[in-house]
């Protein structure tokens, strides 16, 4: 199941002409997509469709909780629907839907009762059944975050309008912190939008046509419109059991769009309010030179690595392995490409619970890599096998550090292929082993906030061949050690397991585990309060769940001031 997903997901990034893009986005869509720059007289009162808050980020986005995964559908995810548990702004999981919880001693049963009074947005009650309905319809459609639920979940009751049980075919310790990819859907909606047929029986398509381009949920902002390859809008549900604080964000709009300069020509005409995570340090740097423009530097588990195909000449070796891992140069990585960044330390950022800060660190050593080199069954004809190394043509930051591990290769008669690829390309490359590049850089995420969603995610032989593992490690002591420290209930035991786990797999060295990389956005810090990007200056930002900080609800917007800005 999780195979097949996440070759599913991917980011297909939409380079338009910049003149075409601003007039699509400025000038198509309804009440909040028709953002034209409003009159900057000293008569001027903001409008609802001025309190809008708008980022870009990579498409096509599928915003159907049981088909999106990746970073923006997250996003989405977390604005639209609401979950049993909820991660706050220090990472601490909080209830939400559900007001209480209780385990049989055996870990085989949850139960959860639900909060009374929370409406979706056609205005009907939150009840069991509908949580029901929704983990039993991702198990069964078996995309997004179902890989998180379909080796544990047998399937999950409504006992009673607010209690829901969740049976379990084994025990699954991180069980409660993994609920936030549960986003409950509204399913009287669901079920009156079936199409048949269709590929689940009496289910038929199981709603999800409709739900390209509709929300079934009960979150603060509801779909307003869709553009499949374009836009997504999301309005403000005034009725949201939450509440609204004063200048909350009435809108939310993601755009199709991450090319530098359309993104900062939106920026510098204020039509934009926060951009993606993908862009450049040098665009970046441009973009904090705009007067009102800050960067926020946001800690979210992501770490930048060199996936090393295990199973591929001349990568397929644990000693030439351990050399090129000697010979990227770390302080360049996090001085010069990434700066103010740091080394990561083994496979889980340190961001994450249960990650082992005492695991071996590699460091730019040249008279180490030639010992490792001198051992592996390569020496000697090194010129016989060149290492191709692939890195993301939309995140052009990657090509810096390949050419920094080219460099220190080349010294000790390493030859490295440095080849520009597509994303969709990438995705298509991990699905064989012979097709997967020797070395492909890479940005992996996460689904929860433990390590074992991490080690589950990378190096578990069932993530071979999806774009998540180009290692290829294929290892079945790792497989049995991550299945089993997932299924132990007690916390202390599990993280001593992780940790365990950690160590084998630095000892493998099937990645080169460059740095830790914060979620790099600009944003309009003059005249947009963003509580995630205020935390992360603090230092106390502690939430390394993919998508949950452009969590709009918690944003203030004063368009007052950008007026002010708009008269300069």
């Amino acid at each position: 199941m999780l195979r097949s997903n996440l070759t599913k997901t991917k980011r297909l990034l939409v380079i338009l002409l910049a003149a075409l893009t601003i007039m699509s986005f400025t000038g198509c869509g309804k009440q909040a997509a028709e953002q034209k720059q409003p009159s900057t007289g000293e008569n001027y009162k903001p409008k609802p469709e001025d309190y809008i808050v708008r980022v870009t980020g990579s498409f096509p986005l599928y915003t159907d909780p049981a088909v999106g995964s990746n970073a923006i559908e997250a996003a989405a995810l977390f604005n639209l629907y609401d979950a049993l548990v909820f991660p706050d702004i220090n990472g601490e999981i909080k209830p939400n839907l559900a007001t209480d919880w209780t385990v049989s001693n055996d870990g085989l049963t949850y139960t959860f009762h639900l909060r009374k009074g929370v409406k979706f947005h056609d205005g009907s009650e939150v009840k069991a059944e509908d949580v029901a309905f929704s983990m039993n319809r991702m198990l069964t459609i078996g995309e997004g975050f179902a890989y998180l639920y379909t080796p544990y979940v047998k399937e999950a009751v409504a006992k009673d309008d607010y209690t829901v049980e969740f049976r379990m075919k084994k025990t699954f310790g991180p069980f409660i912190a993994s609920l936030v990819r549960l986003y409950v859907v509204n399913k009287d909606l669901v079920m009156s939008h079936i199409e048949k047929p269709g590929p689940y029986g009496e289910m038929g398509d199981y709603g999800k046509k409709w739900l390209l381009t509709h929300d079934a949920g009960s979150g603060p902002y509801e779909i307003q419109e869709v553009k499949l390859e374009e836009y997504l809008i999301g309005k403000k549900f005034n009725d949201y059991w939450k509440g609204w604080q004063p200048n909350a964000p009435e809108y939310f709009k993601i755009l199709s769009a991450t090319d530098p300069v359309t993104v900062r020509t939106l920026m510098s005409r204020r039509e934009l309010e926060i951009t993606d995570e993908w862009q450049s340090e040098d665009n970046l740097n441009a973009l904090s030179k705009i007067e009102g423009i800050e960067i926020a530097r946001m800690p979210a588990g992501a770490m930048v690595d060199f996936d090393l195909n295990t199973k591929k000449p001349p990568t397929d070796d644990i000693h030439f392995r351990k050399a090129l891992a000697y010979l990227m140069d770390y302080d360049a990585a996090t001085t010069q490409v990434f700066p103010g960044t740091k080394q990561a330390v083994g496979p889980v950022a340190s961001i994450y619970k249960g990650h082992d800060p005492n695991l071996y660190q590699y460091k730019y050593n040249k008279e180490k890599a030639l010992e490792e080199l001198k051992q592996s069954k390569y020496w000697g004809k090194l010129d016989q096998y060149p290492v191709t190394l692939a890195w993301s043509a939309d995140v052009p930051d990657e090509e810096k550090l390949a050419l920094i591990l080219q460099s220190k290769a080349a010294e000790v008669g390493i030859k490295i292929d440095i080849v520009k690829t597509p994303f969709t390309t990438l995705i298509q490359q991990a699905q064989s082993i012979d097709t997967t590049p020797n070395a492909t850089i890479m940005f992996p995420g996460d689904s929860y906030d433990e390590a074992g969603s991490v080690l589950a995610l990378r190096y578990h032989s069932s993530t071979a061949g999806t774009f998540v593992q180009f290692e290829w490690l294929k290892d079945s002591e790792i497989d049995a050690a991550i299945e089993k420290a997932l299924s132990t209930l007690d916390k202390e035991e599990r993280f001593k397991q992780y940790s365990e786990i950690q160590k084998k797999i630095v000892d493998l060295c099937p990645t080169i585990w460059v740095l830790e990389l914060p979620e790099r956005r600009a944003y309009q810090a003059a005249y947009l309060s963003w509580p995630e990007a205020d935390a992360a200056k603090q230092g106390t930002l502690n939430a390394p769940i993919m998508g949950r900080f452009l969590y709009f609800h918690d944003m203030k917007v004063y368009p007052e001031k950008r007026m002010e800005l708009l008269k300069k």
